[in-house]
């Protein structure tokens, strides 16, 4: 009787946890969204990061091959664009949190970066 209740408890468990909805799940549309994110990056963030990410010595960090941005966290990343940091700007006025997601997850795959894409619904 024990045995039964146990295999259920770790069906259960098992269950339970796969059900969960993580934060570091690729979005089914990852991909659409990188390449949407792309185009943002192009718009609001390659002046000072360049085209390229390699951005301008210490004052606008390079985004190429930078430890934070394939953080399997992307929560500093997320607070940075969102909030700002230093000499970069909050976005949380300009863009939306769909946004903010496409171009996260477009630095975080773009210039040899890989890290999971971020889904709009880490941005706060």
């Amino acid at each position: 009787m024990n045995r039964k209740y146990s295999y259920l408890g770790v069906l259960l468990i098992s269950f339970l946890l796969s059900s969960c909805n993580t934060h570091t799940e690729r979005p089914p549309d990852a991909d659409r969204l990188i390449r949407r994110g792309q185009n943002l990056y192009v718009r609001n963030c390659s002046a000072c990061h360049q085209p390229d990410g390699m951005g301008w010595s210490t004052l606008f960090p390079r985004l190429a091959s930078n430890p934070i941005v394939t953080l399997h966290d992307a929560e500093p990343l997320i607070d940075t664009v969102t909030y700002g940091q230093g000499s970069m700007p909050g976005f949380r006025e300009t863009l939306t949190s769909h946004e903010i997601a496409a171009i996260l997850s477009y630095i975080r795959n773009a210039w040899g970066n890989h890290a999971p894409a971020v889904s709009h619904r880490q941005i706060h």
